[in-house]
This record gives C-alpha cells, sequence and structure tokens, in this order.
C-alpha cells in the first residue's frame, strides 16, 4: 500500500461510513452481558460499537481484587494489566485474526488484521456508579467475503467468553457506499 501506514491506526477522517445494523451478543451470562452494535464501514475498514454491562448483583468478586479494583479495562500499561486487561477478538474467513491487546504492542503490516479502541469507555472500576462501558474499536483491513467473528475474553481469561459472527458482505457492500471526502488523502492511505 502506498505512502502512509496510517490507515491501519484510526478510523479515516477522510470518508464518511455507512452504518450496518448488528445486533450481536457475544455474552449473556455471570452476570454480564457484551454485545456489538452498529458496524461503520469506510473503504479500508470497519469500527463496531460493543458495550459490555454487569449486574449490579453480580460485581461482588469481580476485578482483580481488592476495593476499587477494576472490573473491566482494555489498556495494559503494565504486566498485572495485561494479565486483567479484557481482549476483543476479530477474525476473517480467509483465517486472519488480531485481538486488541495484541495490537497494542505490535506494529501493523499492510494487509494484517488490526483491531483497536478508537474511543469511549476503556475501563469500569468496582468502586463506580454505573457499571458499563460502550466503546468504539476499529478493524483493518475489510473482511474477505464470509462471517466475522467478534469474540470478547474478559478480565484476562486465556479462552473467549463468547463470540458471534457477522456476514462479511453486510459489511463489504457497505464499505463501498462510504463517501470519499477527499480523495487525495484517501489514495495516500489505502
Amino acid at each position: 500500500m502506498p505512502g502512509s501506514e496510517a490507515w491501519s491506526e484510526m478510523v479515516p477522517a477522510w470518508a464518511l461510513p455507512v452504518t450496518v445494523p448488528a445486533n450481536l451478543v457475544l455474552v449473556r451470562h455471570g452476570g454480564v452481558v457484551v454485545s456489538v452494535g452498529a458496524v461503520c464501514a469506510y473503504p479500508a475498514g470497519f469500527e463496531f460499537y460493543l458495550t459490555i454491562g454487569f449486574d449490579s448483583g453480580a460485581v461482588a468478586g469481580r476485578g482483580t481484587g481488592g476495593a476499587g479494583s477494576r472490573l473491566l479495562g482494555f489498556h495494559a500499561h503494565s504486566p498485572e494489566e495485561s494479565a486483567s486487561a479484557t481482549r476483543v477478538g476479530v477474525s476473517f474467513a480467509d483465517g486472519r485474526a488480531a485481538d486488541s491487546l495484541a495490537c497494542m504492542t505490535g506494529t501493523a503490516l499492510p494487509g494484517d488484521l488490526v483491531v483497536r479502541f478508537s474511543g469511549g469507555d476503556s475501563g469500569v472500576q468496582s468502586y463506580d456508579q454505573v457499571w458499563r462501558a460502550e466503546s468504539r474499536w476499529w478493524v483493518s483491513p475489510l473482511p474477505p467475503p464470509g462471517p466475522v467473528e467478534f469474540s470478547v475474553a474478559l478480565s484476562g481469561a486465556v479462552v473467549a467468553d463468547g463470540a458471534a459472527s457477522l456476514d462479511a458482505g453486510l459489511v463489504i457492500e457497505a464499505a463501498g457506499r462510504s463517501v470519499v471526502l477527499w480523495p487525495g488523502v484517501a489514495t495516500e492511505r489505502r
């Protein structure tokens, strides 16, 4: 891909997305619900909305230990946080897969699948009044035909707590209708 590899780093400011409703439930057990909402398709990838909510009755005993510990955290700035981080994963039908924790520490090469936090709530502490996090995640490049699987591994779990999939055709078709605002910039970043 010519030019800067910034295409993989964030939602492009040079295009307007087309939204695909997803409404996928990844986890709904143990006092936790995790869902993927709208998917916003761009020419270089897509952004999706992730909501994680905890039942207040199930909050006791969760987290990494002790008062004030985090119930949910996506970022990992220390080994302890890495061990307790919630990982968001995406996989494509061609076998490419990535998760949010791995993408935090690596450098993307053209064609690599990237899953990056792009905004919203990045954590929930056990002392918070509301035990809910709403975040957005950037995924690049666009998927090939077949299913796109979303998964989540809560609080440092090694195996995903849940997963659900969406037909990539919906995302690909919507991305084709995305409006490029500044064509010169888009060509440099794709």
